[in-house]
C-alpha cells in the first residue's frame, strides 16, 4: 500500500475549483542554480518541496547521486519500524564486539574498550543518526536485515529512487579501489589508511571518479524529498513519539553547520542529515545535506542537496549548499 502522503498528491488534482496554489519562483531557481553548480566544480542535484502547498522544483532531480551518510536517516526509520513490529525494544542492550567496529568517523570505535560492550538500542540510534557514527550505523543496518532490507522499507513506502546496497565497511574501501571487510574481520584502521596511501593518487582518483556513476548506494534528489515529505507528515512510523525521537536527534545534530544551515535566516529550524565522501587527488566523492526547514514565519519546506565529483575545496563545496539554501528561501512564494 502506498504511504498516506501519496494520496495527498492525488487529492490535489481533484481540487480544480480551489484558488491556484503558491509556487516556487522557478525562473529564479533555473537561472541561479547552474551558476552555483559551476562554482562548486562538481555536479549538483537539488530538489525542493513546499510542505504547505506541495509544490516541487528540482535540478537533476531524477539523477542518482552517491548517498553517503544520508542513508542513516532512513535507517533510523527502519530501526523504529522494527521496534514497532515488536522485534526490538529501544532500551534493550545490543552487544558490540571489536569485529563490529567500522571505518572512518566512529566515536564509538575510538572509545571502545575490551573485546565486547553492550549499548542500548536507543544509544546506537542516536549515535548513527545524530553523530553519523559508522560503527553504530553498520550494526543497526545489520540488525534490520542488511542494506537490501532497508531499500525494501523505502520501496514499500513508495520511494523508488533510493538504493542502499553495501555496509560502510564494504562501500568505503571499494570506492577507493580496496576490498571491503566482511563481518568476521576485525578492521585494522591504521593498516587501512596505509593501504590507501599505497595506491597511486591518480589511480585512487580514477577509481573514485568511476564510482560516481555507480547506481548502488545512491539517491535521487526527488526521491529524497519524497522520503522527507512522508517523514514530515508522520507517515513512516505508526507511533508519533518515534517520529519525534528522530526529529529531535536530527534537529540537535551539530553536523554540517556551514552547509544548508548556514544559508537559512536567523531563527529558522533545520532537521537534517549530512553525508560526506572522501577526496582523492583533488576530487571529492560527495558533499550532501537533506532536511526539513521551518522558517521563522512557520512555513516549512524539504530540501535535498547533493554534490558529487567536485574539485572545489571543502569550504567552497559547503558554501554552495548555503547559497542554495538562501536561494530556496527567497524563491518560496
Amino acid at each position: 500500500m502506498p504511504p498516506r502522503h501519496a494520496y495527498a498528491y492525488a487529492a490535489l488534482g481533484l481540487l480544480a475549483a480551489t484558488p491556484a496554489l503558491a509556487d516556487w519562483d522557478k525562473a529564479k531557481l533555473d537561472s541561479e542554480i547552474p551558476k552555483i553548480e559551476q562554482q562548486s566544480g562538481g555536479r549538483l542535484g537539488v530538489a525542493l518541496i513546499d510542505l504547505k502547498d506541495r509544490k516541487t522544483w528540482s535540478h537533476r532531480g531524477k539523477e542518482p547521486f552517491p548517498f553517503q551518510s544520508v542513508f542513516k536517516l532512513p535507517l533510523a526509520v527502519a530501526v523504529l519500524q522494527a521496534v514497532e513490529a515488536g522485534k526490538f525494544k529501544l532500551d534493550q542492550s545490543i552487544t558490540v564486539t571489536r569485529k563490529d567496529l567500522s571505518l572512518y568517523h566512529s566515536p564509538l570505535a575510538k572509545a571502545f574498550k575490551g573485546e565486547s560492550n553492550g549499548y542500548p538500542l536507543r544509544d546506537l540510534l542516536t549515535r548513527a543518526t545524530g553523530d553519523s557514527d559508522n560503527s553504530a550505523a553498520d550494526l543497526l543496518l545489520r540488525l534490520v536485515g542488511g542494506p537490501q532490507a532497508l531499500t525494501k522499507v523505502l520501496r514499500d513506502g513508495g520511494v523508488t529512487g533510493i538504493s542502499v546496497d553495501r555496509y560502510e565497511r564494504v562501500f568505503q574501501p571499494e570506492i577507493l579501489g580496496l576490498p571491503g571487510y566482511s563481518w568476521d574481520q576485525e578492521i585494522d584502521t591504521a593498516q587501512f589508511y596505509k593501504s590507501i596511501e599505497a595506491l597511486p593518487a591518480a589511480q585512487r582518483r580514477k577509481t573514485l571518479e568511476a564510482s560516481l556513476n555507480d547506481s548502488r548506494d545512491s539517491a535521487t534528489p526527488e526521491a529524497s524529498i519524497a522520503f522527507l515529505d512522508g517523514f514530515a507528515a508522520g507517515n513512516w512510523l505508526r507511533e508519533p513519539e518515534h517520529t519525534r525521537l528522530i526529529d529531535t536527534i536530527i534537529t540537535e545534530t551539530k553536523s554540517g553547520p556551514d552547509r544548508i544551515r548556514a544559508g537559512l535566516p536567523k531563527g529558522a529550524g533545520f532537521a537534517h542529515k549530512t553525508g560526506l565522501g572522501p577526496t582523492a587527488d583533488g576530487l571529492n566523492h560527495a558533499t550532501n545535506d537533506i532536511g526539513i526547514v521551518t522558517l521563522p514565519n512557520g512555513r516549512r519546506f524539504a530540501i535535498a542537496v547533493y554534490l558529487k565529483g567536485a574539485t572545489a575545496d571543502a569550504k567552497a563545496r559547503e558554501a554552495a549548499h548555503a547559497a542554495i539554501a538562501r536561494l530556496a528561501v527567497t524563491s518560496l512564494k
